[in-house]
């Protein structure tokens, strides 16, 4: 399956001002992207079936969050207030759905004009935690938070977020850094990659 980049990523998504210039090179955690390998024998396959249609809500117990889905495909700059709700996330879908070989990626506020969003404790996520995705029909599919990491908004690892995997991930972005009054926001973007739990209780 192919996914394309957004056509014009340099989107203001609420607080996030993505930028592709010079991100594109950049790669978070390389050990952590590719999958390990083993000298075990080798097992066959799980099969991974993912709900039909589009993901409904993002759950991430440890945080009480419980997130209605808003989607967008950043081809034009229209959304540049996408989620709309403080208390939404934004699922890119031109990319996989959660749960689907590759990367998913779901945006969230990290704080409104008057008080905390979505996303506000994100940074507070640990490797093992989880975060969930449910669609209309069926159980919520789990994911297991891998790593956390900060980027300079002009340093998102884009090729990551937005290329071809041979993972089932999850990346979870709000802003981070100091926020700008100049209108430029927040300098830094959170990124949280969890990878699905299959079946058998291996990793996506």
């Amino acid at each position: 399956m192919n996914f394309r980049y957004p056509a014009r990523f340099l989107t203001v998504i609420g607080c996030f001002a993505l930028t592709a210039s010079g991100a594109l090179a950049a790669s978070p955690k390389p050990a952590h992207s590719k999958p390990v390998v083993s000298s075990k024998k080798t097992h066959k396959p799980v099969k991974v079936v993912v709900p039909a249609g589009w993901p409904k809500f993002v759950m991430i117990p440890r945080l009480n969050v419980r997130a209605p889905v808003e989607s967008l495909d950043l081809s034009k700059s229209l959304p540049t207030h996408a989620p709309y709700r403080w208390g939404d996330v934004a699922w890119y879908d031109r990319g996989p759905k959660p749960g689907q070989l590759g990367r998913a990626n779901v945006f969230g506020h990290l704080d409104s004009t008057c008080c905390p969003a979505v996303f506000w404790q994100l940074k507070t996520l640990k490797p093992g935690d989880i975060a969930e995705v449910q669609y209309k029909k069926g159980s919520p599919l789990k994911f297991k938070v891998i790593w956390s990491q900060n980027y300079l908004n002009s340093k998102l690892p884009i090729k990551f977020m937005f290329g071809p995997a041979s993972q089932h991930g999850l990346v979870l972005t709000t802003c981070s850094g100091v926020f700008h009054t100049d209108g430029t926001g927040y300098d830094h973007k959170l990124l949280v990659y969890a990878r699905l739990i299959l079946p058998n209780g291996s990793l996506g």
